[in-house]
């Protein structure tokens, strides 16, 4: 009996070897060899236009694990990032964009900043120094607060420090097998957390086969990275098996007098119990080291208090030469999964997480007078989190009324201990004039000003159930729930409670509609609601009430080849209570920015996305958001965050010239501007649209040996990432990455 396969590439031969071609194919750009292959066979086309195979015997089947190393692909085949079911990118009735493996060395990305800065929709400000930085991640309006490592919801202080900010956007991503952001309300499977996205974190895995590669990068600024990537069994039938990958990079800067060191190590065995059941153990540490600049800002104030342009640029730094940060992390996990059967599995999984932070610096980013005075800013901290989260869940599929439907059950939880154990700050007792400064400050003694910081006690916990019926063979309907917890108690320096904020038995509902309207398009719609505990305080220094709302999607989904392409088309729009926001200049009584609560707040728009691949050899990713949010009154929220965006990445393996791949991309956002700035300020404190521009070339020598250039900033842009401050993008640099693979 013939075989008809619709998208895919027929081979006569067994299902095992056709998938060795196809992988080995992309893997070494190779797509005019499987085009020959497909011309020399017996296959012929039916009347519909599908491929119809010659008759085989299958001996294998291809193992769908949303795995995307060695894929070659922009895209991957499932996710359970939105609703803790594996489903396809297609079947998810949410935007979900997956940043691969292959997208991650095209580009030499090794940041999660720039990682997820390839997303649509997603606005990252790296402001301040490379390390230390206050990066800001945001989505459709809103900032990024949810996090998922292997699965399991783990909260930012647990990779991050000050204000649960620093060090996220500069985690190392050569450690990651994909980073999956899955954009609007997630609320199903993290609990508390904002309408914007979750980043979804996937670590390398063992292999059951050795494999080994060792890459150096260098660059502009002194760079020099080097990875180090081993896995495979570590027995002789493969049931105990390992992974180890280290990284260490050193660098300066294009601002004056800063250099930094990283440094990371990651370790991962597995084994396979019995037939039914694997463990799994692994250890991540990380270190971190910045001279030269540590904090929010790195530049001068863009104008002075009479609304004059200061005379600064990209590579002026406004901190004193001795600013630093440093932070060590400590991360453990294991996890347990067990086959009840083909069609149940269960998992337990556990993190526990240590960060230690310490930064001072002295910073003159204050708005100067007419001759250049203004305040410097002295600040000292040492922070110590805690942060540990278990997770339990049951999956699989069952009969019901003669069809088959899926099933998620879980239950998940978090302790996190955020500790500012030692803090100094003093932001007007001294001044410098910014145009003849040296950037030399006497150092305070900091452990002679060191007092209590701030200590907070935070724990969340629920429950969760999803499931995925298939009323038709066309239409899916998706439904879910969670009960959620949380509580977060202020201690003073002496451990004693001196504030307490609870939520006890939140519910939080998930409706979702897939219907495939032809075998390659299916329209969806998803419906979530909102509770999102606040940390910001009012001029009173009274915690801001949880904000709470609805988030509400539709739109288009198509997949084609095999799911080896994917596009969308969304519609969204969140309704909001409680949206903090800047009250002004006002301060808290510690002197920090006060935020008011904004209710019947509204954010709305579209997106259009496409990852995958073209034809064979041909890999895109990209896309366009519209993106609005609004007060009750309608005036625009948010107003540095761009109300238009367009990402887009490709790359191409000619079939005449199968080791050379070329690429490019373009980034392009609308005008930004200081909602609160007035009259002269609106002006100055708006950044204009800009496109950034990126190359990148791969030459492979052999099967083992390959070289990588990348350009960035092609054409030297300069854009400001903070609107009132001398804090500009990257200009122009280069890359090369010389990959040897074992």
């Amino acid at each position: 009996m013939a075989t008809v396969l619709k998208g895919a590439c027929p081979l006569p031969y067994t299902c095992k070897t056709y998938l060795a071609t196809i992988i080995t194919s992309l893997l070494l750009g190779l797509p005019s060899a499987l085009a020959q292959e497909v011309a020399d066979s017996d296959a012929d086309v039916t009347p519909e236009g599908e491929w119809r195979l010659a008759p085989v015997m299958v001996s294998a089947a291809a193992i769908k694990d949303g795995t995307t190393e060695g894929t070659g692909s922009f895209t991957a085949d499932n996710t359970n990032a939105a609703t803790g079911m594996d489903l396809s990118l297609r079947e998810t009735p949410q935007s979900v964009t997956v940043i691969t493996r292959e997208r991650l060395d095209q580009e030499g990305i090794s940041s999660l900043g720039e990682a997820v800065a390839r997303a649509p929709g997603i606005t990252f400000r790296g402001a301040g120094s490379a390390l230390g930085s206050y990066a800001g991640i945001s989505s459709r309006g809103y900032s990024v607060n949810s996090l998922m490592l292997d699965g399991l919801p783990l909260p930012t202080a647990g990779v991050a420090g000050y204000s649960a900010s620093q060090g996220l956007g500069t985690l190392n991503t050569d450690l990651y097998d994909a980073v999956t952001v899955v954009r609007g309300a997630t609320g199903l499977m993290t609990g508390a957390g904002n309408p914007s996205a979750t980043i979804s974190l996937t670590r390398k895995r063992p292999t059951h086969d050795f494999q080994a590669s060792v890459s150096q990068t260098l660059g502009t600024w002194d760079l020099s990275r080097t990875v180090g990537d081993i896995a495979g069994p570590l027995n002789s039938d493969g049931t105990f098996r390992g992974r180890i990958v280290g990284v260490k990079e050193i660098g300066d800067s294009w601002k004056q007098g800063y250099n930094y060191e990283k440094a990371v190590l990651y370790g991962v065995v597995e084994a396979d119990v019995t037939e039914q059941t694997v463990a799994r153990v692994a250890l991540e540490y990380g270190e971190n080291q910045a001279d030269g600049g540590a904090g929010p800002y790195t530049g001068y104030a863009l104008a002075d208090k009479d609304g004059k342009l200061t005379p600064f640029g990209r590579g002026d730094n406004s901190m004193a030469d001795w600013s630093g940060f440093e932070d060590s992390r400590l991360g453990l996990s294991a996890a347990l999964d067990h086959h009840l059967n083909d069609d149940w599995k269960m998992s337990v999984s556990y993190n526990h997480n240590t960060i230690e932070t310490k930064q001072r610096f002295g910073l003159a980013s204050y708005i100067p007078d007419a001759n250049g005075e203004a305040d410097i800013h002295l600040r000292s901290y040492r922070i110590d989190n805690t942060v540990d989260s278990v997770g339990a869940k049951l999956d699989g599929s069952f009969a019901l009324l003669g069809r088959e439907h899926d099933l998620s059950v879980g239950l998940n939880g978090s302790w996190t201990d955020d500790y500012t154990k030692d803090f100094y700050r003093d932001r007007n007792g001294f001044k410098v004039n910014v145009y003849d400064w040296n950037r030399h400050f006497p150092e305070p003694d900091w452990e002679s000003l060191y007092g209590f910081g701030s200590r907070n006690k935070i724990e969340e916990n629920g429950a969760y159930v999803a499931t995925r019926l298939s009323a038709t063979d066309d239409l899916s309907l998706l439904l879910g729930a969670r009960w959620s917890n949380w509580r977060t108690r202020a201690l003073d320096e002496n451990g004693n409670e001196k504030e307490k904020r609870e939520e006890k038995g939140v519910i939080t509902p998930y409706v979702g509609l897939v219907y495939d309207v032809t075998p390659n398009i299916s329209a969806y719609a998803s419906y979530t609601t909102i509770f999102n505990p606040q940390s910001r305080r009012d001029v009173n220094d009274q915690l801001l009430d949880p904000e709470e709302g609805i988030n509400l999607e539709t739109g288009l989904k198509g997949e084609w080849f095999n799911g080896r392409l994917n596009a969308s088309a969304a519609v969204f729009e969140v309704e909001k209570d409680n949206l903090s926001v800047k009250d002004g200049t006002n301060q808290t009584p510690q002197g920090n920015q006060a935020y008011r609560a904004e209710d019947q707040t509204k954010g709305r728009g579209w997106e259009l996305e496409i990852a995958g691949e073209l034809m064979p050899g041909w890999q895109v990713q990209g896309g366009y958001t519209r993106m609005l949010t609004q007060d009750n009154e309608g005036a625009r929220l948010n107003t540095d965050q761009a109300k238009h965006q367009v990402k887009l990445f490709t790359s191409y393996t000619p079939e005449s010239l199968s080791q050379l791949t070329l690429g490019g991309g373009v980034n392009w956002q609308s005008h930004t501007y200081m909602s609160g700035a007035k009259d002269l300020y609106r002006d100055i404190y708006t950044q204009d649209s800009y496109w950034v521009s990126n190359l990148m070339a791969r030459y492979e020598f052999n099967e083992q040996l390959s070289l990588t250039a990348n350009v960035n900033n092609l054409f030297d842009e300069a854009y400001r990432i903070d609107l009132d401050i001398h804090d500009y993008g990257a200009p122009r640099n280069v890359q090369a990455t010389l990959k040897y693979q074992f």
